[in-house]
């Protein structure tokens, strides 16, 4: 007895409900929800394309929306410019859409820094020597770097007098 193959048409429901249920819990980007299909779905990956295509169309699945939903919760984690244009990048989000959300001259990122290193001093205990408070400097610096802050804007806020 020959077991009837699903149609395309109900493979491509399912892949888009599987698509919908994970856009209801946060916006994705398009590689990023298609990489989640593949996952789960490996053997359905000729009907990506056309069922993220008719996501898009639709109007529930953009990468603008994505970037700017991404750019907002990370910037209020406390990371900078550098970092989130990378994670972008990496998520696979085009450079015009990082370009526009992410503008690393612009002063919000200065104040975001300021929220930062504001709330790593208050953590820590005051250094009572001058080369401690070097050592606690350089501390902060790096921190900041890691966090994807430009090098120029850390040094302007954390060794001005």
């Amino acid at each position: 007895m020959e077991v009837d193959k699903p149609s395309d048409k109900s493979l491509k429901l399912t892949l888009r409900r599987a698509s919908m249920d994970l856009l209801a819990r946060r916006e994705h980007a398009r590689i990023e929800l298609s990489d989640k299909l593949r996952r789960k779905y490996p053997e359905q990956e000729p009907l990506f394309d056309a069922v993220l295509d008719q996501l898009e169309a639709d109007n529930l699945l953009s990468d603008s929306r994505f970037a700017e939903a991404y750019v907002r919760y990370r910037k209020q984690k406390g990371f900078g410019p550098l970092m989130l244009q990378q994670e972008l990048r990496i998520k696979g989000v085009a450079q015009d859409l990082i370009d526009e959300y992410v503008d690393a001259r612009s002063s919000e990122w200065q104040q975001t820094l300021e929220v930062v290193l504001t709330k790593k001093r208050r953590l820590a205990t005051e250094p009572e020597t001058e080369q401690a408070k070097r050592k606690f400097q350089q501390k902060l610096y790096r921190f900041c770097l890691s966090r994807g802050f430009p090098a120029d804007m850390i040094s302007r806020l954390l060794f001005r007098r």
